[in-house]
């Protein structure tokens, strides 16, 4: 198994799971505004279903390993799980 290739853990269904806007802004300690402009400027893998866009995880995730600071971290709290649970449930 040494020599096969693995599958990194984020293939198959992460690749393809969205979060709105709103839940990635969340998620980013960051407004939907931004977010809006990181997705324009290709730093966030989006996509458009009507009038909204979906953040994929896999760019999330992504651009938050790249970019999380302990600075971010201390304006990352409950509140903000609370919001993007809120999100998700709708």
């Amino acid at each position: 198994m040494a020599d096969e290739e693995q599958e990194p853990l984020w293939s198959g269904a992460w690749e393809e799971m969205t979060v709105p806007v709103p839940v990635a802004a969340s998620l980013l300690c960051l407004s939907p505004h931004t977010v809006g402009h990181l997705v324009e400027g290709g730093h966030l893998v989006a996509e458009q279903r009507g009038n909204f866009r979906f953040v994929t995880l896999v760019s999330l995730f992504a651009y938050r390993r790249r970019h999380w600071s302990p600075e971010r971290a201390t304006r990352y709290n409950t509140t903000t799980l609370d919001q993007a649970a809120e999100h998700l449930a709708g």
